[in-house]
């Protein structure tokens, strides 16, 4: 089983309505990937208003987790920006003076400062199995 994480930033509103567009995005973002994957369980497991965590959001520096998916938050797969999906392999360039830290996690501060102040954020796990195992238990 392979755990993924997600940060999604919703459309704000309710919690419960984050909670349930959180979901949705969950399933979107394994229904387009390019395996046939079936997802185990899926949960969240923070959820703050923008606000809060955009003042508390940190410059990108260098950090010990030197996998593709480290972020200050630790490893994210994707991050749903509002508008569409990011990963480690497609996202956009950090900027020149990048201060050590990589293209993901100015990927994931600007996603972060970006957001609408009345949206929600979530990290939500998913964790999936190949859709032959799901299929063979």
């Amino acid at each position: 089983m392979t755990r993924c994480t997600l940060l999604l930033i919703t459309t704000g509103g309710t919690g419960r309505k984050a909670l349930s567009e959180g979901m949705l995005l969950a399933e979107r973002y394994v229904d387009a990937l390019p395996m046939d994957l079936a997802i185990v369980d899926s949960m969240p497991f923070a959820v703050a208003p923008a606000l809060r965590i955009q003042e508390k959001a940190s410059f990108p520096v260098p950090l010990e987790d030197t996998t593709s998916a480290a972020t200050s938050v630790g490893p994210l797969q994707a991050i749903w920006n509002g508008c569409r999906w990011l990963t480690p392999g497609s996202c956009p360039p950090g900027p020149l003076e990048d201060n050590g830290a990589t293209e993901w996690q100015w990927a994931h501060y600007r996603a972060v400062l970006d957001a609408p102040a009345e949206a929600i954020m979530l990290l939500w796990d998913i964790y999936v199995v190949p859709m032959s195992e799901k299929l063979a238990a």
